[in-house]
């Protein structure tokens, strides 16, 4: 089977490539895109070894996303899948691993909860972000926990002073929006405020039990900032509050969860020569309260997490060829302001890495290790490694090994109703084999991927037929993801395709919710005034089970349409309008919940950057 799914995988990267090669000019990209998630260093993009995908700010403007979802809408390898409309539970894949093993990050800060295990992307607010980094696949010796199926790494908005933006959006479902950014400061000091406040009515996200609409509401406020000390010292800072509630529907309990999220981030760099360094410390809260349905919010059970990190980091530049990193973290969740009674409410997580990266004029090398020791689970040494050959200066090819884990979160380790002490990490290890093109017009990369994840925490009865979690799921998987960009005179496009085999390696079935096959077509036009975008996905069919007899069931593959044009009626202001899901498919993304079908959203902007 393994075999099998492999050699497919490798047929449809030769064609895919094949493919979108005809279309390529043999000369020289010109692309400068740098990058630090890849090895916690800054890199050209076209440098790295591994997938790395960036989203930045004209981006975001181009596809005028609603949703943090909506940026990943045609990344290969990534499946996502919303429980209703806007706000609600969202799970997103990464190269068919689990939702919680994708590791969520914001200018460097782990975020999410220690109870659940995991960030929810649906309160991330769009104007908050100036580029997002993807990185697909594990990347733990670079960032520790949760990284099996990648790293997202969120950079929050800079302007600079006096460059300022005011954004109103009304659409489909009384939705209403307002993004306001301010950047203000001198030549040494800076600061960007941001504030939004998104309103919605919804839809009815479950096809069966309430019939109400589910709206959802999140306010959100952020100061990011940096300060020049001297020609070698600077120091930054970020303050972000997101505050907000969601209805949803369930048939037993609260259906209104509150949520409440602070972060707070300080770091110093110094400069000496060829040596930075690096020295930061930050805090975050992630707060869960359901209510509702006769449950008054005071009275209402709260999921807290709090969490304080300490971070060292060393950058230095050997020779002209050779860079090192190296670095030690502190990490203290703390789950003690729940409600619910935890028999361990702290752990410590006590981390040390070190990382170098090589560079010639035809071979690269990335090699990465990292101790990782989970107070009172265990600890994990996790390794990556990479060796790419130049063949000219169209192409690249290189060949990647890298080890994942996740820890175990505080309801899987201590809730007072199933938790289980003994749980060890889950853990993965992934060999790719990476080409990359780059043109004068656009660039072309291919990944070809083996994974195995062992030790999956499942719940399962005892010989008494008490459910608890184990370690006692495994998956085999393994796939092909294909991405090219092409600009031509006044028009970009960009072509995605991904094959992903994610089975269970005990029945041999693919994972529930995970697509085997996935295609994208982008293509936008700018004008001297006017700018046109239209988007285009196709998604396969999905397993998953019918929760109203407990039955698998397989999921309608879906094509889905996005439209968007925006005129620019002068230099400070600008008109959008977006049309999703233009052939109003509401395709079924979850067994049971509806989706939004099609949405229309018009957008002002008047702005000076």
């Amino acid at each position: 089977m393994k075999t099998t799914t492999i050699n497919q995988a490798i047929g449809l990267a030769i064609v895919t490539s094949s493919t979108l090669l005809s279309f390529a000019e043999e000369n020289q990209n010109n692309q400068n895109v740098l990058v630090i998630s890849a090895n916690q260093m800054e890199q050209n993009i076209n440098d790295t070894l591994t997938d790395i995908e960036v989203i930045d700010r004209q981006d975001i403007e181009r596809i005028q996303p609603q949703t943090f979802t909506d940026l990943l809408a045609n990344i290969a390898g990534i499946d996502v899948v919303q429980r209703g409309g806007q706000g609600q539970n969202t799970s997103i894949f990464s190269r068919g691993a689990n939702s919680n093993q994708i590791l969520i990050l914001i200018d460097g800060v782990r975020v999410g909860s220690a109870t659940l295990g995991g960030k929810s992307v649906a309160n991330i607010s769009i104007s908050q972000i100036e580029r997002v980094e993807i990185i697909k696949g594990p990347r733990a010796a670079l960032w520790g926990s949760d990284a099996i199926g990648g790293v997202m790494h969120i950079f929050t908005r800079r302007l600079k002073s006096n460059e300022h933006r005011i954004a109103f959006t009304v659409g489909s479902n009384d939705t209403r929006d307002i993004d306001v950014s301010v950047g203000f400061g001198h030549e040494s000091f800076s600061n960007t405020i941001t504030y939004s406040n998104k309103d919605t009515r919804g839809i009815d996200a479950r096809m069966d039990g309430d019939t109400d609409d589910d709206g959802y509401e999140n306010d959100s406020l952020s100061i990011r900032g940096d300060y020049k000390i001297s020609a070698a010292s600077s120091l930054d800072w970020l303050a972000q509050i997101d505050q907000g509630e969601t209805e949803f529907d369930t048939f037993f309990g609260g259906n209104i969860n509150s949520h409440d999220n602070y972060l707070w981030h300080f770091r110093f760099s110094h400069q000496l020569d060829d040596w930075n360094n690096q020295f930061s410390v930050s805090r975050t809260s992630d707060e869960n309260i359901i209510f509702g349905n006769g449950l008054s919010k005071a009275d209402a059970g709260v999921f807290e997490t709090q969490r304080k990190q300490l971070n060292y980091l060393t950058h230095f530049t050997v020779t002209d060829s050779i860079s090192l990193a190296a670095g030690l973290e502190w990490l203290e969740d703390d789950v003690s302001n729940s409600t619910t009674v935890y028999a361990q409410s702290k752990r410590t997580t006590k981390s040390a890495h070190i990382s170098s990266v090589y560079q010639s004029e035809n071979w690269l090398a990335e090699l990465a290790v990292r101790n990782d020791n989970v107070e009172n689970v265990t600890s994990e040494t996790s390794v990556n490694f990479g060796l790419g050959y130049k063949i000219n200066k169209q192409h690249q090819i290189s060949l990647n090994f890298g080890e994942g884990f996740k820890a175990p979160s505080f309801n899987d380790l201590y809730f007072p109703f199933g938790g289980n002490p003994d749980l060890k990490f889950e853990t993965s290890t992934n060999t790719e084999l990476v080409y990359k093109g780059f043109y004068e017009l656009g660039n072309l990369v291919v990944t070809v991927y083996d994974s195995e994840i062992d030790n999956l925490i499942q719940w399962i009865p005892d010989t008494n037929g008490i459910w608890a979690p184990n370690n006692v799921g495994a998956a085999d998987i393994s796939g092909v993801d294909a991405t090219y960009k092409l600009s031509y005179g006044d028009f970009f496009h960009k072509f995605t395709a991904s094959y992903t085999s994610a089975e269970d390696s005990v029945t041999g079935n693919q994972l529930a919710l995970r697509a085997k096959k996935h295609f994208g077509y982008e293509i936008s036009y700018q004008a001297e005034v006017f700018d046109v975008f239209v988007q285009v996905q196709q998604v396969g069919e999905r397993p998953d089970t019918d929760f109203q007899n407990f039955m698998p069931t397989l999921l309608d593959s879906y094509a889905q349409v996005n439209l968007g044009f925006s005129y620019q009626f002068s230099d400070n202001l600008q008109l959008s309008f977006k049309i999703s899901d233009a052939l109003d498919k509401a395709p079924t993304l979850v067994s049971g919940y509806n989706s939004a079908g099609r949405e229309f959203f018009v957008n002002f902007v008047y702005q000076n950057l």
